[in-house]
């Protein structure tokens, strides 16, 4: 039914009420260009094994699992028992769309098969888990479902679990199950996650977490995780933004900074003294240490997760309005460091370039109107006068069909009374779909001095849906404006659009455009190793930070060059591909 839906609305959208549209994603960019490194060395595990998917990447860890195709991620869940879940979707393992046109409803989608696991030397086991059906994402429609399967000693799979998702369950769900027969209690035990789902876009979404699998001694074993967690991604420092110019931020702290900052803490059935810091840093250097007094720790007494939700910071985490200095002129990046001692780290990369960002980056869903003539508008205030607007990045992803022919006018209004007035700037282009997930920049034909309050967006040129990137993390609504022919509206639906106005008195340089050709690059983040693969195979590669320093060059002879980075500080920096047919640029994130 979804399938058949999809499709008229794509070939036929007049049959849809004129309104904001939001839709499911047919693609998953961030796992598209992720180094999937085998792991030769099929060894068997000891228990116990667990596996809480609170790593910083996309994809599993392959020392615990032979086979997946599974979103690890941060964004889609709600309230989850630990920070990162695996999410099954209708996508493969690169992130695309499986079949456009499934033939049945319901049809395999993504697996999760553990690493063999030794069970030989005990009486029995348990297997422990947490799932959550839709989250922030897609409910699992009628005939969808989540199963868990055992393979016995004969080598046959065993369904021994399955959920088909007939209620919204607002919280994840424990399930625990004992092993006592023989024919699990082998030493080459192994599991595996199957989901059934609408196989043609990112839909029907399940988050597992917190997978645990050891010796059951007595029923306490199945009751007490032991853990303590972080819920959420660190938000950002700022009030209005995620991200925004460091010219505009530079003496404005006081306006721009919050005074508070929360971020969510569950316990889950460890001890109830918890100690917490965070630190900044800025290009490795120590900027800030909260709390500054004392042992350095701030203690807490936090009850488990069953009697108090989450545990947000009581008194409020402080924010010193001169946590962020630094010597650099037009952009900066810090990091900031979240601990639980004994536990958990987090980080976040609090970004001050030149464009102003309400979102985080990255999309759940796309947002459109489907209306000829429709206006979109999105608020920004300028702390500077007399800056020129450059441009303009937008990240449009690939849906069912481009809509890369259909041109809209990108357009910027004045402010009238806290709405888009009049008109200052209007230039046609069309949708451009970046297969990574990276914005698109539109550099404005004719930059002009822009100061205040400003809107940027659009007007539709036809009834399609452009789709713009959607993020439902943070919630912009305050300053996102719609109108389709009766007057500015604020949005109706929760989220952020991924639009960006880039500003700036002197012309673009090179770290505020990234131009995106003929090579790839990854893992990015990265932590230690670079792979860049290229086209050609004589080139010259640098790595530049974004103030132009040149850090790194090499020459490569090869198609495939691996860089070391790990002496690089945690940062955004430029990579450099040339040679004798182009020049070309991608930004990376070194953790």
């Amino acid at each position: 039914m979804r399938i058949k839906l999809l499709f008229i609305i794509f070939l036929f959208p007049s049959v849809v009420i004129a309104q904001e549209v939001t839709s499911g994603l047919s693609s998953n960019p961030l796992l598209l260009y992720e180094n999937r490194e085998s792991n030769t060395f099929k060894s068997v595990l000891d228990l116990p094994f667990i596996d809480d998917f609170s790593y910083d990447s996309p994809v599993v860890n392959n020392d615990l699992w032979e086979q997946s195709s599974v979103f690890v991620n941060r964004t889609y869940p709600i309230n989850p028992p630990t920070i990162g879940v695996a999410t099954f979707d209708g996508l493969d393992e690169y992130g695309l769309a499986r079949d456009f046109f499934q033939p049945n409803p319901s049809e395999p989608s993504d697996t999760l098969l553990s690493q063999a696991i030794d069970l030989s030397l005990i009486d029995s086991a348990y297997f422990l888990f947490f799932y959550q059906p839709k989250g922030i994402g897609d409910k699992p429609q009628i005939g969808d479902s989540l199963i868990l399967e055992f393979k016995n000693m004969n080598g046959d799979w065993d369904m021994v679990w399955y959920n088909i998702c007939d209620t919204i369950i607002p919280e994840f769900t424990k399930e625990v199950i004992i092993l006592k027969s023989s024919d699990y209690l082998i030493s080459f035990f192994q599991f595996r996650f199957r989901n059934y789902a609408t196989i043609s876009g990112n839909f029907d979404h399940w988050h597992i977490d917190y997978v645990k699998i050891d010796e059951f001694v007595n029923p306490t074993d199945t009751i007490e995780l032991n853990d303590v967690s972080f819920v959420y991604n660190s938000p950002s420092f700022l009030k209005r933004y995620s991200e925004m110019p460091w010219t505009h931020f530079m003496n404005n702290e006081v306006s721009e900074l919050k005074d508070t900052i929360d971020i969510l803490i569950r316990n889950n059935n460890a001890s109830i003294n918890v100690d917490y810091q965070y630190n900044v840093f800025e290009n490795g250097n120590l900027l800030e240490t909260f709390p500054s007094t004392g042992s350095g720790w701030r203690n807490y007494t936090i009850f488990d997760y069953d009697s108090i939700g989450n545990f947000s910071h009581n008194p409020s985490l402080s924010i010193d309005d001169g946590i962020f200095t630094s010597f650099q002129a037009d952009s900066a990046t810090f990091v900031v460091q979240n601990i639980i001692k004994n536990n958990d780290t987090l980080y976040h990369f609090q970004n001050f370039y030149n464009h102003f960002s309400y979102d985080d980056g990255t999309a759940e869903q796309a947002y459109g109107i489907n209306i000829d003539g429709a206006k979109l508008a999105y608020q920004f205030k300028l702390n500077r006068p007399d800056e020129k607007l450059r441009a303009v990045q937008m990240y449009f992803p690939q849906m069912l069909g481009s809509v890369n022919n259909i041109p809209f006018k990108l357009t910027v209004w004045n402010n009238n009374n806290g709405q888009p007035g009049d008109t200052l700037y209007t230039q046609i282009v069309y949708p451009v779909h970046t297969e990574n997930g990276e914005f698109y920049t539109y550099i404005i034909d004719n930059p002009f001095l822009v100061n205040g309050v400003i809107y940027v967006g659009w007007e539709q040129t036809t009834d399609n849906l452009l789709n713009i990137g959607f993020d439902k993390n943070i919630s912009a609504n305050d300053y996102m404006f719609y109108n389709i022919g009766n007057g500015w509206n604020n949005s109706t639906y929760p989220g952020a659009w991924l639009i960006r106005p880039v500003v700036s008195e002197n012309p673009l340089s090179l770290s505020l455009n990234v131009f995106y050709s003929d090579f790839k690059i990854y893992p990015n983040p990265v932590k230690s190793v670079l792979f860049i693969e290229t086209v050609e195979a004589e080139n010259v590669i640098s790595i530049y930070n974004l103030q132009g320093v040149l850090l790194k060059s090499i020459t490569s002879n090869t198609t495939l060059t691996k860089i070391n980075v790990i002496d690089l500080s945690s940062a955004i920096y430029i990579v450099k591909v040339a040679n004798s047919n182009s020049i070309n640029y991608q930004k990376i994130i070194v953790k």
